[in-house]
């Protein structure tokens, strides 16, 4: 929850959580998002998750007059959104039906990302980028919750935003304290920049040694995560605010 600007991290951190609200799951995602970005960003001028960036880019290239990268830019943004709303609807069906979504989901990014291994090297980077987005806006639309807390697929900004928030309303707790936590949800927001950060750097120096690398660990990880989900016997694995939510 958000009031004023501020998170809002009523829980118990003793509780046990569904697996993909932990701080390891979020990290994970982050860095997936980071490697898809760094693919799209290097080889066709785009980003897969930080539309953000990609709106700004294209009132830039708007007004510039240079329709072929805006018309990059818009195809990234469109297959974004179409993206979010194809998972919406199976998230939705799923969450009827009563069955979890993670391992679905996850499961369907990493055969999509896995695909497009072999294809960046045949096709078109702009076509590759536009699939990215669409993967890209199917994990930013199941998985963007710790607790409640936003974390670094889509919402970067806010993701920086918050963790220099919280950080300084934990400098002010005893003079102006609102009685909610501040240095665990910090440093679990500065923990997904940084794996998102790393998973951008990482897909960066592995293209330059083969060109599809960030693509092929992106797909490496999310399998990965797909068969823990899957297979965890635990507790809940979907997060438990998010059917999805906006």
């Amino acid at each position: 929850m958000i009031h004023d600007g501020m998170p809002r991290t009523r829980v118990n951190l003793r509780s046990p959580s569904p697996l993909m609200e932990r701080p390891a799951a979020a990290s994970l995602l982050a860095a997936v998002a980071g490697l898809m970005n760094a693919w799209t960003f290097q080889h066709a001028g785009s980003f897969a998750t930080v539309q953000s960036g990609n709106i700004v880019s294209a009132g830039y290239f708007a007004a510039a007059g240079d329709g072929r990268r805006l018309g990059a830019v818009l195809m990234s943004i469109v297959a974004f959104a179409v993206g979010a709303a194809v998972c919406a609807v199976v998230v939705g069906l799923l969450a009827h039906a009563g069955r979890p979504y993670s391992p679905l989901i996850l499961a369907a990014e990493a055969v999509l990302v896995a695909a497009l291994v072999p294809l960046s090297q045949v096709a078109p980077a702009l076509w590759v980028a536009v699939a990215v987005s669409a993967v890209a806006g199917v994990q930013g639309n199941a998985f963007h919750r710790d607790r409640g807390m936003l974390y670094g697929n889509t919402a970067v900004t806010f993701v920086l935003q918050s963790t220099a928030s919280l950080l300084g309303r934990a400098l002010i707790a005893r003079t102006a304290g609102d009685g909610e936590p501040h240095l665990r949800p910090a440093g679990v927001y500065a923990l997904v920049l940084l794996a998102f950060a790393g998973g951008g750097a990482g897909g960066f120096l592995a293209d330059s040694v083969w060109p599809a690398a960030s693509l092929a660990a992106a797909a490496t990880i999310l399998a990965a995560m797909g068969l823990l989900t899957a297979l965890w016997r635990r507790g809940p694995v979907d997060p438990s605010q998010n059917a999805p939510t906006p």
